[in-house]
């Protein structure tokens, strides 16, 4: 089985017939991401969809397997058994990661819901605790990322643009998190030295400080919390591996966890500034760190798929 001379095989095949990705992706109830996958070699189409396939683009079910017309047929049947067993154990490992994502956001919530209303699930330890707990966290999807999709996105026509439209959407919520990153981390610290110098923001009385604050915190955990699900839930529903950009929105709905819990700590004005400007570096430093780990893993895989 050569997924190279396979993907080669469907792209011939696909543009005699004048199909896009798009077109052959909705024929077979694929995304063209997928078909784009096949084509350049860097996935094999589903074992169930290859009779699909074959009727779709007059191709034999041994010549897609095997990537060569006229493929031998006990070769074939080789291959597509080796194939079942290989996207079985995909499968598999797809189902762990949607499990762990499915704790990680169980998890978050949890103690969002807690910090934000005043609580504590760790007591006096909890600001340690959300940090090890956001450095893990990242650490476990650094381990599901992959090769970047830079391959797929040149084999696109332009009528093939879903997959623009998607990484543009992405793009979107990645930004539209580090924004909302840097205001809490902007109306927070502006809030302290406001206060700490004796000026109350907006002329609010001093008793609307710490709910004002908790407002905005209460706010920006939920818009990144709603961006995680959603990325867990595009990762299930295309069966992708987790992307970099899921490091983020995670980050920063943790931020808001500490600045709370920072926040129902209050003793003075001198100590949460210390610990709102200790904990945003530890946050900003786990952040850096894994994603230039990520960047350094996924030019080692680039490399070692040349």
């Amino acid at each position: 089985m050569d997924k190279k001379k396979t993907g080669e095989l469907i792209k011939d095949a696909r543009t005699r017939k004048n199909y896009t990705q798009s077109e052959l992706g909705e024929l077979l109830g694929v995304t063209n991401k997928a078909v784009s996958r096949w084509e350049t070699g860097e996935s094999f189409p589903d074992i169930g969809l290859l009779e699909s396939l074959s009727n779709v683009l007059d191709l034999k079910i041994q010549d897609i397997v095997v990537g060569e017309i006229q493929a031998d047929d006990e070769t074939a049947f080789t291959e597509i058994v080796r194939l079942s067993r290989l996207q079985e154990k995909a499968k598999r490992k797809k189902i762990v990661h949607f499990a762990i994502g499915i704790m990680i956001i169980i998890y978050s919530g949890l103690i969002g819901c807690n910090v934000l209303r005043g609580s504590s699930l760790f007591g006096d330890h909890s600001g340690m605790i959300y940090l090890i707990s956001l450095a893990v966290i990242l650490l476990i999807l650094l381990y599901g990322t992959k090769k970047g999709d830079f391959n797929e996105k040149s084999n696109l026509t332009e009528k093939d643009n879903v997959a623009k439209k998607d990484s543009k959407v992405n793009r979107t919520l990645l930004i539209a998190s580090v924004i909302s990153g840097i205001w809490i981390i902007l109306v927070t610290c502006a809030t302290v030295i406001m206060v700490g110098n004796g000026i109350m923001p907006f002329h609010m009385d001093a008793s609307s400080v710490g709910p004002f604050l908790n407002v905005q915190l209460i706010a920006v955990f939920l818009f990144n919390m709603a961006i995680v699900v959603t990325e867990f839930y595009r990762i299930d529903k295309r069966m992708e591996d987790t992307e970099r950009e899921i490091f983020v929105p995670i980050s920063v709905l943790y931020l808001a966890v500490l600045y709370s819990d920072a926040l129902h700590r209050l003793s003075t004005v001198v100590s949460f500034y210390q610990m709102i400007f200790s904990r945003t570096i530890i946050v900003i430093a786990e952040l850096l760190f894994i994603s230039a780990a990520a960047a350094l893993i996924l030019k080692r895989k680039n490399y070692l798929h040349q």
